[in-house]
This record gives structure tokens, C-alpha cells and sequence, in this order.
């Protein structure tokens, strides 16, 4: 008999689990299976008409690899989305934690079928503060997502998480639309507020510089307008008040770029 070499437990001959993941045998307290892909068969019933039937594959996973691939998971996942609130206790100190839990089932249902549950790996986000799970993401034995109706996240932790993330990254008004829809108007006001001053500032400053210098060098710059496509001619004929948006569509042309161009030039 050998030994359990997680646990020690002598395995018999006839405990056949080995891992999937790193292919040694462990004893039945020690591994576990979950599900690891959906398969379907083509049969044919009592009257020679074909049909469809699924069915689950699932496969064995022992405990260190399973330690192992939630160290990985968890890691990646706080490195993608390290924002959040907690929409229960508030608490936005240090937020979004992650764990797996092992003890979830999905249900699968297909049309004309009878459906059928399996265990499956489950990728938490919770609060340290109230141990509230506000995000639950599925994952195939093998590590890679499941993409099903079972995924949930809270509409509120995950919106101020998408919030904090295009603010990290200076995308203005993507955080304000996020704070909005997570509820936090005041907040959502605020940000339109400071992004708006800041960029009439900025346009104060160099607009009437640029001007001048097309109206002396006779240049027209063609732009690409970001949202309609259409072609705006930059050129000493264009209003001051009015130079940095599109006449077809009334978007705001990307400031820096449209500034990089006629300086390259100056």
C-alpha cells in the first residue's frame, strides 16, 4: 500500500484518484472533483429521430493544487480589479479581497432536457470588514473561466470598482458614468465638475497661441473626428470658443492630440 503523500493516509489499490492537474494519486480525503467541461451525444429514440443530450465531464483535483491555482487566480484577479466598496458596510479601506470557496454547484439546463448540477470551483470577492460576497466567478477544474448565468456581481461593488479603475487611468467621464450608476451622484457631479474646469483651463491657455499661428502660417490641419469620422479642418478660420469641438457632431476632439499636432508644426 502507499501513502497519501499529502496526508500520509495509506491508499489501497483500489483508490483510483489521481489528480488531474499534476497526475499523482491521492487518497478520497484528499482530492476532490469538480466539473471541468460540458459534452454532448447524438441519439436517436424509439421512433429513429435524432436528439441531443449533454452531459457533464468532471474531473479529480487534490488539495495543494488547489491551493496552488488559488494563489494564481486570486493574484491575477486583484492585479485586474484591486478597487471596490463594500455596498453592505461601506467599508473602501482595502476592499476586495478574494478566495476560492469549493462548496458551490452550478445547474445546467438545456431546452428539452433535463438539466443536471455539478460542484465547481468558485472565485470569491468579499469584504475583510462584514465577510460579505459581493462577486462570484465559476472556473473549470483546469483554471479557465466558466462564462454562464451563474456569474453574479453586486451592480453597486461593481460599478465603483469599474469607477476607481478608469479614474486610475484619467478616464473622467467612464468614473463618473460608473459613481452614477452605483449610486454615488454627488460624487459622480463632482468629478464632471473638476474634469470640466480643468479642461476649459487648459484651453484658455494655448487656444489663442495656436490660432495665431495658423492664421500667420496659412495652414489647415485635417483631424479625424474621434466619434463621427468626419474630417475637421483646424485652421485660423475656426472660432476660438468653439476650436476644440466637431462641427458635424459636437464631440470634444482629444485635446492632446489636437495640441501635439499643430506644436509638432510650431
Amino acid at each position: 500500500m502507499a501513502d497519501c503523500p499529502n496526508c500520509g493516509k495509506k491508499i489501497g489499490f483500489l483508490i483510483k484518484t489521481n489528480c488531474k492537474s499534476c497526475g499523482i494519486k491521492y487518497c478520497n480525503d484528499c482530492g476532490e472533483q469538480y466539473g471541468s467541461g460540458i459534452g454532448s451525444k447524438t441519439e436517436k429514440d424509439t421512433e429513429g429521430r435524432p436528439f441531443t443530450e449533454h452531459f457533464a465531464f468532471k474531473s479529480s483535483i487534490c488539495k495543494p493544487c488547489i491551493t496552488r491555482l488559488e494563489s494564481m487566480v486570486t493574484t491575477e484577479a486583484h492585479g485586474t480589479n484591486p478597487y471596490g466598496a463594500c455596498p453592505a458596510c461601506g467599508y473602501d479601506s482595502s476592499p476586495t479581497k478574494y478566495r476560492f470557496s469549493l462548496d458551490e454547484k452550478v445547474n445546467f439546463a438545456f431546452p428539452n432536457e433535463n438539466g443536471f448540477t455539478i460542484p465547481m470551483l468558485c472565485l470569491q470577492a468579499y469584504c475583510p470588514k462584514c465577510t460579505k460576497v459581493y462577486s462570484k466567478r465559476y472556473l473549470w477544474v483546469h483554471g479557465s473561466p466558466y462564462d454562464g448565468p451563474a456569474n453574479w456581481d453586486d451592480p453597486k461593488w461593481w460599478n465603483y470598482s469599474q469607477a476607481r479603475l478608469a479614474e486610475s487611468v484619467e478616464r473622467i467621464e467612464d468614473a463618473a458614468n460608473h459613481y452614477e450608476k452605483a449610486g454615488l451622484l454627488e460624487k459622480s457631479k463632482q468629478l464632471r465638475i473638476k474634469n470640466k474646469n480643468q479642461v476649459v483651463h487648459h484651453i484658455t491657455i494655448d487656444v489663442n497661441k495656436m490660432l495665431d499661428f495658423l492664421k500667420e502660417s496659412n495652414f489647415t490641419i485635417p483631424y479625424k473626428c474621434p466619434s463621427c469620422h468626419g474630417t475637421v479642418k483646424l485652421n485660423g478660420q475656426r472660432d476660438a470658443n468653439s476650436f476644440f469641438i466637431c462641427e458635424y457632431c459636437g464631440t470634444s476632439l482629444q485635446t492632446v492630440d489636437v495640441q501635439n499636432m499643430i506644436s509638432a508644426m510650431m
